[in-house]
């Protein structure tokens, strides 16, 4: 009779961020959720040379974003690779995230990710206790469009030409 072992873990070696973050996102579509890579990184500043944050983003937001199909809970993971390790504002926005009822993440690698996900049984899909029923048909309301008039149209004030 044969005797049993643990089975090794797959090896990935070292991946990149990015090649971390494909890997999550596959798995996570695999198993009901709608995820994208956050693009986060900020605006190049050729006058100085560095990277700024984006004038419409706040800090500190995951690498990846998402969803639950089946019961629209939020999902975040943070990609971290090699040595690099969460800023104190993305650990608060996913310390919120999880506050909130939402699944948060910090990913260093792919298969610690599977462990972590699958731990915590989302690789089955949400239980009754904890999906929501989704109404059967959507409750819409019609607001009155505010009225709009291209600048183009509106009088010029009396001191500025108008060429």
């Amino acid at each position: 009779m044969p005797v049993a072992t643990p089975q090794t873990p797959l090896d990935f070696g070292t991946l990149t961020a990015e090649e971390i973050t494909t890997a999550i996102l596959g798995y996570l579509h695999a198993h009901g959720f709608t995820a994208w890579a956050q693009p986060n990184r900020g605006e190049y500043d050729p006058n100085t040379g560095k990277w700024r944050p984006h004038p419409n983003s706040r800090r500190g937001i995951p690498d990846i974003l998402g969803y639950r199909r089946a019961d629209a809970r939020f999902l975040g993971v943070e990609v971290k690779a090699g040595t690099d390790r969460p800023r104190p504002e993305q650990t608060q926005f996913l310390n919120e995230l999880k506050a909130a009822g939402g699944l948060a993440f910090i990913a260093y690698d792919y298969a610690g990710f599977v462990q972590s996900f699958e731990r915590r049984g989302l690789h089955m899909g949400p239980t009754t206790a904890t999906a929501t029923v989704p109404p059967a048909s959507l409750t819409t309301t019609y607001d009155e469009p505010a009225p709009y008039t291209p600048s183009r149209l509106l009088p010029r004030p009396d001191n500025v030409s108008g060429k």
